[in-house]
Order: structure tokens, then sequence, then C-alpha cells
């Protein structure tokens, strides 16, 4: 028997990442495990995580969903993956970020996560 999928979101607030926790909602079936994870710059950008996990828990509450919730400080790629190992998650679902910096051909937090990521990545657009 196949264990439960566990699935790691990361949600700043975004509309982007709304609808990357729509996507994970959609995704989660019997006795899967979601974590959203709020990763704030540094130690100072955690008071906003309160507000911010809320509306993710909210959110899913209206969904139908379950999750756990966690706020971290750092890098938002190392965090993010350092919470996926931490769970031993099989997915992790990120927005795709503003579409202005993926022309511009800087470096994004989705697309490294992509790159890095010890599990499949879910970039919702």
């Amino acid at each position: 028997m196949a264990r439960p999928y566990r699935i790691v979101v990361g949600f700043d607030g975004s509309e982007s990442a709304g609808r990357a926790l729509d996507r994970a909602a959609g995704l989660v079936g019997y006795g899967s495990r979601v974590r959203v994870v709020f990763v704030a710059a540094g130690p100072a950008g955690l008071g906003a995580s309160g507000s911010v996990l809320t509306q993710a828990r909210e959110r899913f509450r209206l969904l139908g969903v379950v999750a756990e919730t966690t706020a971290r400080a750092g890098s938002p790629v190392d965090e993010l993956i350092a919470a996926v190992a931490e769970a031993d998650a099989d997915l992790l679902v990120v927005g795709a970020g503003t579409p202005a910096s993926e022309l511009a051909g800087l470096g994004s937090v989705s697309k490294t996560l992509v790159e890095r990521a010890p599990c499949d990545v879910l970039v919702a657009k």
C-alpha cells in the first residue's frame, strides 16, 4: 500500500501563491498531508506570517482541506527545500511569481526550485 501523498506549498499571500494553494487543494486525496510554508527574508519579516498563514488556512478550509502551516526566515529557496526534506514531501507547489521578472531572465525562486528541489515541483501560473 502506498503512503499518503505529502505536499508542501510555498505561500506568500500573492495572487500566484493563491493559485498554488488552489492547485494543491485539487491534488489532495484521502490521507494526504499538506504543509503551507511562509518564508520571510529575515526574522523581522516573520511578523507578517500570522495574517498570511491565516489566509492560507481559511482558503483551504473553504475547499475542505486541512493543512498545517509554518513560518520560516531566510532564503525562500533554501527554506522551502528544507521544508520539503523535513516533510519528506512528494510534491512542492509554488506560484510562478511576476511574469515581468521571468521575461527579463532574472533568477526566480520558482525556476531555482524546479532545478534544486529533491521532489516534483508544480509551478502554478
